[in-house]
């Protein structure tokens, strides 16, 4: 009898382990094509955005002479936008693509990166980061891109 036992809790153990291996599998998948969508945005080396000219590989957003270093998510954020400037960004998306998990707190982070954005790019009134409640954002903006 008490082998029955073990042979059963270790089927199970087994089993969920099987569960877990594929589960993690499955969002090392995800973060793979969130990671390649990011990697391609990174390749342009220059884009211009309104009155902006920002300068992938170091990080620079420049205005008039006047330029500020990004951080790495700013950097990836305005990269995400710029590249999808004038057309609905999705909340949901946003989040896997650069924080890779969609959580209420990398949800409150990237509000705060938005709003970080919305400074850095307050100089050019030409350019906006538009909230669709609930859903997502709009880059309203004349944006293009450089390879030298």
């Amino acid at each position: 009898m008490e082998n029955n036992y073990f042979e059963r809790k270790f089927t199970i153990t087994i089993q969920t382990q099987k569960i877990t291996k594929m589960e993690n599998e499955n969002e090392r998948n995800t973060f793979v094509d969130d990671d390649e969508v990011l990697y391609k945005l990174l390749q342009v080396p220059f884009y211009t955005i309104g009155g902006y000219e920002v300068d992938v590989q170091k990080r620079l957003l420049t205005l008039k002479g006047e330029s500020k270093k990004l951080t790495k998510k700013e950097m990836h954020l305005l990269i995400l936008f710029a590249s999808n400037h004038n057309s609905f960004l999705d909340r949901k998306y946003t989040l896997k693509t650069i924080w890779k998990d969609d959580s209420y707190y990398n949800a409150r982070s990237m509000d705060v990166y938005i709003c970080k954005l919305r400074k850095l790019l307050s100089g050019d009134p030409d350019v906006m980061i538009i909230n669709i409640h609930g859903k997502g954002y709009r880059m309203v903006a004349q944006v293009s891109q450089r390879l030298s």
